[in-house]
């Protein structure tokens, strides 16, 4: 089973991703490994692009960031993730 790492400070949110990934065979973990990573990039503190940066450090999973964002440069800067960064 596939596990999917879910980063979301909104509960509703949160419960409604995992509950869609467990329906559907899909394990929603909070804590690595994983296969795949989900990540809000708006979060008080360290946002999703933050995280997404010591993930890739480490990791070569995917990422796919959750967002309401809609400018060019949020999409350069999501896209711009993709390379391992030292």
């Amino acid at each position: 089973m596939e596990r999917i790492l879910v980063v979301e400070d909104d509960k509703a949110i949160f419960e409604e991703l995992k509950t869609l990934l467990t329906n559907n065979g899909y394990a929603a973990v909070n804590d690595l490994p994983c296969d795949l990573a989900l990540l809000d990039v708006n979060m008080p503190g360290e946002n999703g692009y933050e995280i997404c940066r010591r993930l890739k450090r480490n990791f070569t999973v995917p990422v796919i960031f959750l967002t309401c964002r809609d400018g060019v440069e949020d999409e350069i800067l999501g896209f711009s993730m993709g390379r391992t960064i030292i």
